[in-house]
């Protein structure tokens, strides 16, 4: 059955009171959103106006009530009234109320789409510096890693290298104890050494003293004299030898510094020096050892040539 419209009903109350009006104003606004082509206001007002002229007329819909016997008289109903005026107008009302509504969610999806593009380009952007300042991270974490390691190394190679000389320490030091030990020994023996130079120097000068008068003898009658030439070394030089020169100078040194004598710088050369020498060291008779040098010089002299 149809309901007629109160009123000051609103247009949502108005469709709803007239299905076909309800069913072709959902199918017209769909269209209307869908392709944005038809023009949507023109459209509904049509469709309200065409169901108003149906429903004047007489227009039937099929009763959800049972059926009834032919013989049962049902009471007629006049037929509904609309105002298609005000109809149109509420429709006209509504519709704009929806396009506004419409205008207002594509703006509002227009900006949060502009938002989101902006918020997605701030996102890449933020991405983009995250994954440079995450790379920048791994590099640095690598060169980090790698001088840990170099220095890791190098404090082992330091710690080796203390352990070394700290070993070498103790050497040392276990060298430095046995040298002083043997620096007291040398010590203890140079002065032991140096007591018995100093004792031995003074024999010597006492026996010296003792010689003097012998050596001043031996001299006078062997014409010489003894010239200390270094330590231990003594020369003899003999004159009065050669009968036409009295002054030419026959002479040799003796190394006193052994236990055996020994000879050198004989001029002139004696042919019998070694068997001198022997006649020395065996008999240890020095004055003995002198005459026969004398003796032989002599006899060299013999035989130079005359000036």
């Amino acid at each position: 059955m149809a309901a007629t419209a109160a009123p000051g009903a609103t247009p949502l109350e108005t469709a709803s009171s007239a299905a076909p009006a309800r069913t072709s104003l959902s199918n017209m606004t769909r269209t209307s959103l869908g392709n944005g082509r038809t023009s949507f206001g023109t459209g509904l007002t049509h469709t309200f106006i065409d169901s108003a002229n149906r429903l004047s007329t007489g227009s039937h819909r099929h009763s959800l009530m049972p059926a009834l016997p032919k013989s049962a008289q049902l009471p007629l109903l006049d037929a509904p009234q609309f105002d298609s005026e005000e109809l149109t107008a509420r429709a006209l009302t509504f519709i704009n109320e929806v396009n506004s509504s419409a205008q207002k969610f594509k703006t509002k999806i227009s900006n949060n789409t502009e938002q989101w593009i902006s918020d997605t380009s701030e996102i890449r952007e933020s991405d983009r510096d995250l994954r440079e300042a995450l790379k920048l991270a791994n590099s640095e974490e690598v060169a980090l890693a790698q001088a840990l390691r170099k220095e890791k190394m190098e404090a082992q190679n330091m710690a080796r290298a203390i352990q070394d000389l700290s070993i070498r320490h103790e050497e040392m030091k276990q060298i430095q104890e046995s040298l002083q030990e043997q620096v007291i020994i040398l010590r203890r023996e140079v002065k032991a050494k140096r007591e018995a130079k100093i004792a031995q120097k003074k024999a010597l000068d006492e026996q010296v003293l003792k010689n003097r008068p012998e050596l001043a003898s031996y001299e006078s009658v062997l014409s010489m004299r003894i010239v200390g030439v270094k330590e231990d070394h003594i020369a003899f030089v003999f004159t009065r030898i050669n009968e036409r020169d009295w002054e030419q100078e026959f002479s040799f040194t003796i190394d006193v510094s052994n236990v055996d004598y020994a000879v050198y710088d004989c001029s002139p050369l004696l042919p019998d020096l070694e068997s001198l020498v022997r006649y020395l060291n065996d008999t240890r008779d020095f004055y003995g050892f002198l005459k026969k040098a004398r003796k032989a010089f002599q006899e060299v002299a013999k035989d130079m040539p005359k000036n």
